[in-house]
């Protein structure tokens, strides 16, 4: 398994470099508008969620991942998070769950959605729909976010292949794993404000009446 690669201003993993700014408000299915702004980094302004029903039985994770101490270091990992960081299944400061991470007692978990099943979540959502093409060019998704995690409650909850979704009336974000080799206690996370530490986007490609999606792009952090 490759490992990923902690900087300032972004994370790369398997070749792929994903967004941290304004990572904390990001959820697995958020969307909005991408900011680029002059001084800064480009990230995701985040308008909404898709429903979480839609996303039931889309959403897939890869084994427990590990940083690269070598090529990363505290003060990056401190600037990207710039604030208070939830680690699931762990409580402690950003420079202890960096401490953690380097050795890998704690692991870092991606959760994504594979384009064309978003694209099918957004397509049977009229008010997304809507909401994504007022947004014009600047539309974007997060399919795929990174999550910290105690090691053992990691390996379990990425041990099956099998997710309900679900949200509570704020909109946060709940998954379940269910079947494999998941353990009683290590099989739900939530996804509030401030577990999100990485994620990457989608650009939207409509159709002629821009009433539907017809495709989508991956849209990853770049200095641009």
């Amino acid at each position: 398994m490759s490992l990923a690669v902690i900087k300032d201003n972004h994370i790369t993993f398997m070749g792929t470099k994903y967004f941290v700014a304004n990572a904390q408000t990001v959820s697995i299915g958020s969307y909005g508008e991408k900011a680029t702004p002059l001084f800064g980094q480009n990230k995701l302004e985040v308008k909404d969620q898709i429903p979480a029903p839609k996303l039931a039985g889309k959403i897939k994770t890869l084994p427990p991942i590990s940083i690269d101490s070598a090529q990363s270091s505290k003060n990056d990992f401190t600037a990207s998070v710039s604030g208070s960081l939830k680690a699931i299944g762990f409580a402690g400061s950003v420079s202890t769950i960096y401490d953690k991470l380097a050795t890998s007692q704690l692991k870092l978990v991606q959760l994504l959605v594979d384009e064309i099943p978003m694209k099918e979540a957004v397509n049977k959502s009229p008010k997304v729909l809507n909401n994504l093409e007022s947004f014009g060019g600047d539309a974007r998704i997060a399919h795929q976010l990174f999550v910290v995690m105690e090691a053992a409650f990691a390996t379990s909850f990425t041990s099956t292949t099998t997710y309900d979704v679900s949200a509570d009336v704020a909109g946060i974000v709940s998954i379940k794993a269910k079947g494999g080799k998941t353990v009683a206690g290590k099989d739900l996370i939530t996804l509030s404000p401030g577990t999100g530490l990485a994620y990457l986007l989608l650009k939207l490609d409509w159709n002629k009446d821009k009433t539907k999606l017809d495709g989508t792009s991956v849209d990853e952090w770049s200095i641009n």
